[in-house]
């Protein structure tokens, strides 16, 4: 009953900030969000900003950070496209640009980071806000690079992770928390080592991590065309980024190379892969054979691999069962 109170006092206090009431899908939003659990004085803060930018307070979040401007950017998706809502400076992080390789080489991580929620919003006894990276991810993992407990979070002081000032921390984990409790499954994380661009890749193009970064470059490109994130395929060679829109289904937050492909033109420079080029035969021969059957039985929808003996045996199958239905008319 107490928190009950509370809780409405606090709904009162952002009613007489914003000058009107809650009403609409911002109602069910407030529903959503299960409204009989306290919130915390950041989040009712955000709830009023959200609300006084036209967003829903149950936001779907993206957030992509810059090492060498030390600026975080937060992202939310409104009317199919993201909108920024907020930067946050970086106070400090760990290291030199490039990625991070193995574990107490004090060296903040860069790359894709999609974060499953259930493992985003950490707290500790000496971070008791602050968001997991969850690194390695699939890739880092791949290419033997260790590391754990890599964060972002407040305290301006940092062994490997980025470190935001104690207010914008709690601004920012406030509104992860408020994403979390709307339903948001995954939170994309993609950090680069700096916005590319002619001028930054004159001073860079000889890096060591030149290549890891051009690799990185086209999920950056990607999203600032379309306002979308790409679809990002984890392979052994590096990135693949899919001029497609990213689904999260709250499960796989990369695909892998062994699942099929869409038939369509990579990045130029992994185009030139030999497994790449082989990758694309073989779908094309999978569409010719998969349009066969097609023709052969229009009724039956193969979506299978034919040349699979399981495949074969449910097309064989399915056409018995058609057979059995025509006899019967």
């Amino acid at each position: 009953m107490c928190a009950r109170l509370i809780c409405i006092f606090w709904l009162c206090v952002a009613f007489c900030l914003t000058g009107s009431p809650v009403r609409g899908n911002q109602a069910q939003d407030l529903k959503k969000l299960n409204i009989s659990k306290t919130f915390s004085a950041s989040e009712l803060g955000q709830i009023t900003r959200l609300r006084a930018g036209g967003f829903s307070i149950q936001p779907r979040i993206y957030i992509r950070l810059f090492k060498l401007e030390k600026e975080v950017e937060v992202w939310i998706l409104s009317k199919g496209q993201y909108k920024l809502y907020r930067s946050y400076d970086i106070c400090k992080y760990s290291g030199e640009l490039g990625p991070k390789l193995e574990e107490g080489d004090r060296q903040a991580p860069e790359g894709f980071y999609h974060l499953p929620m259930q493992d985003v919003l950490w707290r500790s006894k000496k971070w008791p806000q602050a968001l997991n990276l969850n690194f390695p991810n699939i890739f880092d993992a791949q290419q033997g690079r260790t590391g754990s407990y890599l964060l972002i979070h407040g305290g301006c002081s940092s062994k490997g992770c980025y470190a935001l000032e104690n207010g914008p921390m709690a601004d920012l984990f406030a509104l992860v928390s408020l994403s979390a409790r709307g339903g948001q499954k995954v939170l994309p994380v993609h950090i680069f080592p700096f916005r590319f661009g002619k001028n930054k890749w004159a001073v860079f193009k000889s890096n060591r991590w030149a290549p890891f970064w051009k690799n990185l470059q086209p999920a950056y490109d990607y999203f600032n065309r379309n306002r979308n994130l790409p679809t990002i395929i984890v392979c052994a060679k590096g990135y693949l980024i899919l001029p497609t829109k990213y689904q999260d289904d709250g499960v796989k937050p990369f695909g892998q190379c062994a699942a099929p492909l869409p038939l369509m033109s990579a990045p130029s420079d992994l185009l030139q892969l030999d497994w790449i080029q082989a990758l694309h035969i073989r779908y094309k021969k999978m569409g010719a054979l998969r349009a066969k059957a097609r023709s052969d039985h229009p009724d039956i929808k193969v979506q299978c691999n034919l040349k699979r003996p399981s495949c074969r045996k449910w097309l064989a199958l399915k056409r018995k069962q058609v057979a059995r239905k025509q006899k019967k008319r």
